[in-house]
């Protein structure tokens, strides 16, 4: 039987219990996802979880994401995104985010692992966009219900824009908006399980807000990313080895603090792109 202990009142819950030295009965994985449409984090420490169980864990909850575009794979896994940093390589998801908005099917749902963290540093924090959309004045929830806004690959960016491989900038970053491409999304979404709306904005992938001026856009993008930095719907963890956190990516953002280079940090993603429970 699953314990489950709230970490915050909005957001977050540890779930103690499960081991992985044996497979996962339905009923408990059942137990999962239910605490994790409640919690929308849930937290398993010192799970010594490997690859191959990784995918089958994940495969439980929905499909799994292709190859990321960008970020290298674990060896034998290309589903399993391998996170490595360290003074040579440092992060670029030190940014509020939602994972590939831009994409024609937003995500469900994140697996992390935590193989290697620095000794001090390195934590993840978690917010909820149902609070961020909890806390609107009611005018602002009647006024937003009509935006939509264009999301892109926002931060990838910065990897795009250098030259390399003989090419200039520019055309690796026409190469990748093609590749990318946009996705036009409502601002206030509803959850397809619990109904419940939420802000679903991104400062790192949303570029713009349609109908607006560049200026207006800029302006009330401030507005949201500010709002929606709010220390109550957030809830911070400090990694150990073993310890896997899934998320529901469809009402969270999360930021990865770079704080710890020049020491070494190594985290093993899976995305599942569908929640087959729906």
């Amino acid at each position: 039987m699953i314990k489950i202990n709230k970490i915050t009142p909005k957001i977050g819950a540890e779930l103690i219990g499960i081991s992985f030295k044996k497979s996962i009965n339905n009923n408990i994985l059942d137990g999962i996802y239910q605490a994790l449409i409640d919690n929308l984090v849930v937290i398993i420490r010192d799970t010594n979880i490997t690859p191959k169980q990784h995918i089958e864990f994940a495969q439980s909850f929905g499909e799994l994401d292709n190859p990321h575009p960008v970020y290298p794979n674990v060896d034998g896994y290309d589903r399993i995104v391998k996170l490595e940093n360290d003074a040579n390589n440092p992060p670029d998801t030190d940014a509020w985010h939602t994972d590939l908005t831009f994409k024609k099917e937003q995500p469900f749902a994140s697996v992390l692992v935590a193989r290697t963290v620095p000794k001090v540093g390195g934590d993840t924090l978690w917010s909820s966009c149902y609070s961020a959309y909890d806390r609107l004045p009611k005018g602002m929830k009647k006024d937003f219900e009509a935006l939509k806004c264009i999301h892109d690959m926002g931060d990838f960016r910065n990897t795009f824009a250098l030259d390399s491989d003989g090419k200039h900038g520019s055309e690796r970053l026409d190469e990748g908006m093609a590749r990318f491409g946009h996705n036009i999304r409502k601002l206030i979404g509803t959850h397809p399980v619990t109904g419940r709306k939420f802000l679903n904005f991104n400062e790192s992938f949303v570029s713009h807000i349609v109908g607006l001026t560049m200026n207006d856009s800029n302006s009330l993008k401030t507005f949201l990313t500010n709002h929606m930095n709010k220390p109550e719907d957030q809830i911070r963890w400090r990694w150990k080895a073993g310890d896997l956190v899934m998320w529901d990516n469809r009402v969270t953002m999360h930021y990865a603090v770079a704080d710890y280079l020049p020491e070494y940090r190594c985290m093993n993603r899976i995305t599942v792109v569908n929640d087959k429970r729906i």
